[in-house]
């Protein structure tokens, strides 16, 4: 017998950018990714192709049901529906998710929408410089209750934004490099308000057009270990956690803003708040919590920026110590499988809310061999590894865990725009530039069946 639930649903994310291509094609508007806007981003392949889902999707989603997914997070364009962020919406882009959802459904899968993952529409970047500015939040909310309202409760589950904090991040690395500190401070302080705010109004919107439907906060999770027993690093990564994760999860728990955070816009003389917002975000809380997990890391006091009145300004110096303790991936990352137990069961105990791993998974430079296939037997371990650590925070630990889905089911560029950083069961056999097109065949790797044994005996065979 599993002692995952009976309705445990497995399965993959990926996202829109990441997988569609098509990126001119049928009213769609440009994005901050399309035009390479996006710091940090500096794309080895464009988004122009990627693995060309647009065209392939019945293939793929087919792919995805003869593994046995019982669900499939992808996210939604935001430009396809309204290509300019904003005013006249674009029919086409509503029939291509149309056809998603119903192809999902008719596989038995569950469609699990996101409604934002990362690629603002660049029409909203250009007029009033993104998410610093209230009018974004209004295009969003226009935007989300225009999403919702069309699927109502043929989607069960609605995601604001994929990995809200890491959403942040992007938006406040978009900001002007030679806009002073206190403006920036003020409009680092908006950015954050305004993506939250927006997560508690679309939580309100599905609950009203989508009765039966639930909606989820989803954030990225470096959960860090202190580099030492030395008290000043123990506080260290506390207060790294509290801001990185769980300030967010307590926002979506709670519907309130962290005491320690509105200290720190106060200590900063900086207020993004304006009447009435409070009352708005404590009627959205979520009915769940998402993550994605890849890694943890170090922390220390020697990572922490203190002003000249001993005021912590909340951003880390660059350096991140090593971890001796883990294996790292071909990107340096650290594997740790305990992490992710520690990350939900943390979740669990602070918030009492179930909690769904949307995101985990291994990126690896991968070749097909003269079978046509990939021997991924480390794919295998990882993630027998994490499921496995899964396991015992439900046994032992007594988490209310309601699915596993991996990262990249099927291959696809990395956020970055890497196509040779491969996370899928399933190789896509195109280059690692725009140059190499090649055919965008699909492959099964090795992962591909064993997956498939582990969802049929709901994590039992792994």
């Amino acid at each position: 017998m599993s002692v995952l639930k009976n309705d445990f649903l497995w399965g993959g994310s990926a996202s829109s950018m990441q997988t569609e291509g098509a990126w001119n094609e049928d009213g769609k508007g440009m994005t901050i990714y399309d035009l390479h806007v996006v710091p940090d981003k500096m794309p080895n392949a464009d988004w122009k192709m990627a693995i060309d889902f647009y065209h392939r999707y019945r293939e793929d989603i087919e792919l995805m049901a003869e593994m046995g997914f019982t669900a499939f997070r992808t996210s939604v364009s935001w430009a396809r529906i309204f290509p300019n962020g904003n005013g006249e919406c674009n029919p086409k882009g509503f029939e291509f998710y149309d056809q998603i959802v119903e192809e999902c459904l008719s596989h038995g899968i569950e469609p699990i929408l996101c409604l934002n993952h990362f690629d603002l529409p660049y029409s909203l970047y250009e007029r009033y410089g993104g998410w610093q500015d209230r009018r974004t939040l209004e295009a969003y909310v226009t935007y989300a209750r225009a999403v919702i309202r069309h699927f109502g409760s043929r989607v069960r589950f609605y995601m604001p934004f994929n990995e809200q904090n890491g959403a942040v991040k992007i938006a406040c690395g978009m900001l002007p490099e030679a806009m002073p500190h206190d403006k920036r401070a003020a409009a680092e302080a908006r950015i954050y308000h305004h993506h939250f705010l927006a997560s508690a109004i679309t939580a309100r919107l599905v609950h009203e057009y989508a009765p039966g439907s639930q909606a989820t906060g989803m954030i990225n999770t470096r959960y860090f270990y202190p580099e030492s027993c030395k008290p000043d690093d123990v506080l260290a990564a506390e207060c790294i956690n509290q801001w990185e994760t769980f300030d967010a999860c307590e926002i979506f728990a709670t519907g309130k803003y962290p005491e320690a955070l509105l200290n720190y816009w106060r200590r900063a003389g900086v207020n993004p708040v304006r009447p009435g917002d409070l009352e708005l975000m404590s009627q959205g809380k979520m009915d769940f919590l998402s993550v994605s997990y890849y890694q943890t890391e170090l922390a220390s006091a020697k990572m922490l920026n203190f002003d000249e009145d001993g005021f912590c300004d909340r951003r880390l110096k660059s350096r991140i110590p090593a971890n001796p303790y883990c294996s790292k991936t071909e990107w340096k990352w650290n594997i740790d499988p305990i992490g992710i137990r520690i990350i939900v069961k943390s979740m669990w105990e602070r918030y009492r809310l179930p909690v769904f791993v949307m995101e985990c998974g291994i990126g690896v430079h991968e070749q097909l061999n003269s079978d046509n296939t990939v021997e991924d037997d480390y794919r295998i371990d990882y993630l027998r590894d994490h499921i496995s650590q899964l396991k015992n925070a439900v046994i032992e630990d007594g988490v209310d865990l309601l699915g596993f889905l991996t990262w990249g089911p099927i291959d696809l560029l990395s956020s970055s725009g890497e196509m040779a950083k491969r996370y899928g069961f399933v190789y896509v056999n195109r280059g690692q530039t725009e140059d190499e097109r090649r055919d965008l065949a699909r492959y099964k790797k090795k992962s591909f069946y064993w997956f498939q044994k582990c969802i049929a005996s709901n994590g039992e065979e792994l």
